[in-house]
């Protein structure tokens, strides 16, 4: 980090570029910098907020902020320049898309460019800086579509995945935050059940899932301390009603005596549906920190899982499991809407490791399971190689195992999502609720389920 911005007085904007640096070019996530950050402990609410939005809608549309202000530079900004292109990609997102009050981002940012870059700089960043909040009106009509933004890497592998149109759909979902979605116990009681909808000004748009665009603490939110709901994405609370949909029909005994093992178990929203519904859970989870949010969310919820720190590969029981959950550790990029840093990051360098661990983990489970035994398998990743490769790849070296096929009334809405195989592939821009109130879309995630043959 820069002394000269150590040394200076600090204000939001200015604490912005600090933060950005970090996260565009030294690719640290947000939410961390955030939780150690001491300049943005010190700010108010109001200010925060203001922050957090800033920096998420630069990671989402900083392609287009830089295709706008090079076209106002006579020889365009020099990418090395990490100061000067961070001081107008911040300024440009406040004037084309925030609509903040131009001359107090314009003044600002001059005033930090004189700063950090000297006089000359400052006076080519307010040379721009002025064309563009003249011509803010062009700006939106030359810039490139929302999806020039999303990284080459990842325009490629969709687009060859899933088409143009899909991948276009995708990324404008992606550039808005994401809604609340709320996973409600299905023990409430239709009056407790009214009244978080009200509370929250939300729609159910899956059973017992109620989405909302409230931005308030979720301390706030009736029934919090209670512990009748958790926060958990549309689609993958999905996964789990559609494993307890098939359970129902596959065994023959009560789901109470159903053995079943979460693997890779943090946060814990899995873990809540399953033991929500009076199964009988082991959860492993090999990162310790992660352990403890874990813990957290399940102590709130007023459950008490068998919870293991322990690598997923290695785990071996005294006794197998009628049921195997794997939530695979993957690259996550079917959550770019929630976790708009995607846009940002380089191609992932450990790919390799991930779908090894992958592979690993589904041959682990296969040695601990019972015959006739169920494994899922899951990613929040739109990438095939991590979701329909590896079960083809398991399947041709286990062949004592088969797929169970989902079916169109298995769960609603996912008759789109089925794909030939019998597999679930949800793209973000599957799902569309018909209602003004409601946002669409969701995460993106591949499901699988397999069955151990006698």
């Amino acid at each position: 980090m820069s002394e000269k911005i150590k040394g200076s007085v600090k204000n939001t904007r200015l604490i912005a570029i600090n933060i950005w640096i970090l996260i565009f070019y030294k690719h640290k996530k947000i939410d961390n910098i955030l939780n150690t950050s001491f300049d943005f402990k010190k700010l108010d609410a109001r200010d925060k907020s203001f922050l957090y939005l800033l920096l998420n809608t630069a990671m989402r549309r900083h392609k287009q902020a830089e295709y706008i202000y090079n076209q106002y530079s006579n020889f365009g900004i020099n990418k090395k320049n990490r100061f000067l292109n961070t001081i107008l990609t911040i300024a440009t997102i406040q004037i084309v898309w925030l609509n903040i009050a131009p001359h107090a981002v314009l003044n600002e940012a001059v005033e930090h460019s004189r700063k950090l870059l000297g006089e000359k700089q400052s006076k080519l960043v307010n040379a721009i800086l002025r064309k563009i909040v003249s011509h803010v009106d062009e700006c939106k009509k030359f810039m490139p579509n929302s999806i020039y933004n999303l990284p080459e890497w990842l325009l490629n592998s969709w687009t060859s995945a899933y088409g143009e149109e899909n991948v276009k759909e995708i990324v404008e979902i992606a550039m808005k935050p994401p809604p609340l979605d709320i996973m409600v116990s299905s023990n409430i009681n239709k009056n407790q059940l009214e009244k978080i909808k009200s509370e929250v000004r939300g729609i159910e748009i899956f059973p017992n899932l109620i989405r909302s665009s409230i931005n308030k603490p979720v301390e706030n939110i009736p029934y919090y301390f209670e512990g009748v709901w958790w926060i958990q994405d549309a689609a993958s609370q999905i996964a789990c009603n559609l494993l307890l949909s098939k359970i129902k029909k596959i065994f023959s005994q009560k789901i109470s005596s159903i053995n079943v093992l979460d693997m890779c178990c943090a946060p814990g929203g899995k873990t809540a549906q399953l033991l929500d519904y009076k199964l009988n859970v082991v959860s492993i989870e090999k990162s310790k920190f992660r352990s403890k949010e874990f813990l957290r969310n399940m102590q709130r919820l007023k459950f008490k899982p068998e919870l293991i720190n322990i690598e997923a590969e290695h785990y071996k029981p005294k006794k197998n499991y009628d049921v195997i959950l794997i939530d695979a550790p993957c690259s996550s990029t079917g959550t770019i809407r929630k976790n708009p840093d995607i846009f940002i990051k380089p191609p992932p360098k450990n790919l390799d490791l991930l779908t090894s661990m992958q592979d690993n983990i589904l041959k682990n489970a296969s040695g601990i399971l019972n015959k006739n035994g169920l494994i899922m398998y899951i990613t929040c990743s739109l990438q095939k190689i991590e979701g329909e490769r590896r079960i083809e790849k398991f399947l041709e070296e286990n062949k004592n195992f088969s797929v169970i096929p989902f079916l169109n009334n298995d769960y609603p809405q996912i008759e789109k999502c089925i794909t030939t195989e019998g597999f679930i592939r949800i793209l973000p821009n599957y799902f569309n609720f018909n209602c003004k109130d409601a946002i669409n879309g969701s995460d993106g995630f591949f499901i699988a389920l397999l069955k151990m043959d006698e």
